[in-house]
């Protein structure tokens, strides 16, 4: 990673941001078997919708190599025999219903894993669940979490795609992972929800009420 002084990289990046924010939609689907999905890049976003949580309970960690942050058991990176890494889904997620499914949930070695931990060790899951969204950004990108909102079979995420710190070192061409855990105020069952959506729009979030930004 270049030092925080190397800004050539940077200067391209911002002439060229319009571009980028106008990107296609991320590639790859995964969670559960059978689960549908999509996972879109918009413009700015528009207002949640009425029954979108905007503030829910949650964390989000970052992994500044493209190696999951949070593992399930059912995904691993793996080295093939020249030795190159699998590459990880630009986008997966998984539905945690129960306590044990979440006892069994590892970490990697990233600031925030102690209270992703936390998070899950307080959820209440007989009227609680807890759904965990990965995606792949690029690094001199920032992901946050704008709202959730969800039905007895469905889950749908939107995030806010901004532009780091000018003082973060980057390279226009890398990415990183960011997962959140995100706790649903409903005891959701995995077997039953099969269907997925996340959006990214460029801008901060917005509010539900007056359209002001969230910051």
């Amino acid at each position: 990673m270049p030092s925080s002084t190397s800004s050539p990289t940077r200067r391209r990046l911002l002439r060229s941001t319009a571009a980028l924010l106008g990107a296609g939609a991320l590639a790859g689907c995964g969670g559960h078997s059978g689960a549908s999905g999509s996972s879109s890049v918009s413009g700015p976003g528009a207002e949640p919708p009425a029954d979108a949580l905007v503030d829910p309970t949650a964390v989000k960690l970052r992994n500044p190599e493209l190696k999951p942050v949070v593992s399930t058991g059912t995904e691993t990176t793996t080295k093939s025999d020249d030795q190159t890494e699998t590459p990880i889904d630009d986008w997966r997620h998984t539905l945690v219903g129960d306590a044990e499914t979440a006892a069994s949930l590892s970490f990697a070695d990233v600031d925030g894993a102690d209270e992703a931990k936390a998070l899950l060790e307080e959820t209440d899951f007989e009227s609680q669940s807890v759904y965990v969204e990965r995606h792949a950004i690029g690094e001199c990108y920032e992901r946050r979490l704008c709202w959730v909102r969800w039905t007895e079979h469905e889950i749908e995420t939107d995030y806010a795609r901004i532009l780091r710190d000018a003082d973060v070192a980057c390279e226009a061409d890398a990415r990183d992972v960011v997962t959140y855990l995100i706790r649903i105020p409903v005891a959701l069952d995995p077997e039953q929800v099969n269907s997925y959506s996340s959006g990214s729009g460029s801008g901060p979030c917005r509010t539900p009420t007056d359209g002001e930004v969230k910051r």
